[in-house]
């Protein structure tokens, strides 16, 4: 019988990536100049509070958003990913 879940499961493996994501969008923010993620993502019309979780790898980061951040920092898809 299949187990129900009652409350939503973390995955380690996830939540590491997630961090290194964050990380990572971190880096390249310094790279470009912006000592202020707030600064960032006010300049780039990108939710703020948002972008800030998104660094801490706090929160689930969308496809779309991660389009937006990918297109402001002027790095491919495939370089971003290349820690």
């Amino acid at each position: 019988m299949a187990r129900r879940k009652t409350q939503k499961e973390i995955d380690p493996e996830f939540e590491l990536f997630k961090k290194n994501v964050g990380e990572r969008m971190k880096e390249l923010r310094l790279k470009r100049g912006y000592n202020s993620y707030e600064q960032f993502a006010f300049d780039h019309d990108i939710g703020r509070a948002q972008y800030g979780k998104y660094e801490r790898g706090s929160e689930d980061l969308r496809l779309s958003s991660l389009y937006k951040v990918l297109k402001e920092l002027n790095i491919s898809f495939s370089d971003f990913f290349k820690f």
